[in-house]
């Protein structure tokens, strides 16, 4: 055994939390196990009739992202250190959750839990919309589910019967009220437990009182990690004169009382939120304590963008290998811009339209497809001509493709190579 061994035994102490949070550890290969939904790879799959494809494009289709293993990581540390200062054996306020279930007491009469020190740690994950954020974590997060929400009673627990719900996930919607914001947590919870704590939620009692009554529940509960996505939507407190809502400053404040580690998923703008001017340094340190998690979009290099291409052309469009070739990469990451959702968009409307992808048709097809799956004009890229993968990068980054049908037939072959190194070139630039 050794010695860095030895001190986390040492440091979990037989934290029942924390072993069962162990028993659910992955290594990476397991991890890509768990994530991965590719019934595209079945013999024949390309086949299949159009509408059963579009069908296992939306359900039975991820190829999880490089970051994954990193990002799994990532939140599974951050449970482990919430839990190490919440040890049942010294700890015991989940002993009130049968009498309140009873109805024996009101959570309002319950004394407040112990203030925990250094308990909870916070993480932005930020990425582009569209890039996929939302889905790596729910998929992450159910690998993480407890074979069951409560430990049987035994010394680690105090003799209890232990709850323990290792995680809930909310959503911040546009202009998101404070309790709707509170509500969403109880809801999670009940979910989980089979419980009935939203329904016991005081509604005549003030944001401060029901905050207070949140919090007592997620700590009765043996809550291991809040995750709070669109948080783009949260409000700063110094833009906004309605108090009703969900803005920075309660978020910070919410955080520091609950004591529960936090992750916050956003676009790009919730970087600005958390640090915007006027937010102090000290409420910067303590949203953003285990750092930023900054999912970039695709390179056209990538390993995950060139398996979706590759399996979406080949398994879902039916194409073959040969007209999966380095023009038709670049084309299609022109039209997507290395975007998880515009990809799948684009392929979803090629497989409604039954778009021909033929050697002749598929450039034409991309653009078909890349016009109807956006609605704003400005957002519609010019068209690539069928032999001319390269755009030519503006100010404001949009290709614009000179005429070359009046260029010599013997030239074309030399200028495309060209084309085709200053993209590449162009690429590794904006990445």
């Amino acid at each position: 055994m050794t010695e860095a061994t030895l001190l986390l035994e040492q440091w979990i102490d037989d934290n029942p939390f924390i072993t069962s949070l162990q028993m659910l550890k992955l290594t990476e290969s397991e991890l890509i196990s768990r994530l991965s939904a590719r019934d595209d790879i079945t013999p024949n799959y390309s086949t299949l009739p159009n509408s059963t494809k579009r069908i296992g494009l939306a359900k039975r289709f991820y190829v999880p992202p490089e970051y994954a293993f990193d990002l799994y990581n990532q939140i599974h540390h951050m449970i482990l250190i919430g839990y190490l200062n919440r040890h049942p054996k010294t700890d015991d306020y989940d002993k009130y959750l049968n009498l309140v279930e009873n109805g024996e007491v009101s959570v309002k009469d319950l004394p407040a839990p112990n203030t925990l020190l250094d308990a909870g740690t916070a993480m932005l994950c930020m990425g582009r919309s569209g890039h996929g954020k939302t889905t790596v974590h729910d998929k992450i997060l159910e690998t993480l589910n407890p074979f069951d929400n409560f430990h049987p009673p035994s010394e680690s627990t105090g003799f209890r019967r232990l709850p323990q719900v290792m995680f809930v996930k909310t959503y911040i919607k546009s202009a998101t009220s404070k309790k709707a914001f509170l509500v969403s947590i109880l809801n999670a919870i009940d979910k989980k437990l089979n419980s009935h704590f939203t329904a016991k939620l005081p509604s005549r009692d003030t944001v401060g009182e029901q905050v207070i009554y949140v919090i007592k529940i997620c700590r009765m509960v043996g809550l291991g990690l809040l995750v709070i996505d669109d948080v783009q939507w949260v409000l700063n407190s110094k833009t906004t004169k309605d108090n009703k809502v969900v803005t920075n400053v309660f978020l910070e404040e919410f955080f520091n009382d609950l004591g529960v580690p936090m992750i916050f998923i956003g676009t790009p703008e919730a970087g600005d939120l958390f640090s915007a001017p006027e937010q102090s340094e000290q409420s910067e340190r303590r949203l953003i304590s285990d750092g930023k998690f900054v999912l970039s979009d695709h390179s056209i290099e990538h390993i995950t963008w060139n398996t979706m291409v590759k399996a979406l052309s080949m398994n879902f469009l039916g194409m073959s290998e040969k007209l999966v070739d380095k023009e038709f990469e670049h084309a299609i990451f022109y039209y997507c811009e290395g975007n998880i959702s515009k990809l799948k968009r684009l392929v979803n409307h090629i497989l409604i339209a039954n778009l021909s992808m033929t050697n002749s048709n598929r450039f034409n097809s991309l653009y078909t497809a890349h016009a109807a799956t956006h609605i704003r004009k400005e957002s519609i890229k010019p068209k690539l001509p069928n032999v001319d993968i390269t755009p030519v990068v503006s100010a404001e980054k949009t290709a614009q493709i000179d005429d070359k049908n009046t260029q010599k037939k013997d030239s074309k072959n030399q200028e495309r190579i060209e084309r085709i190194k200053r993209l590449q070139a162009l690429d590794m630039g904006d990445e």
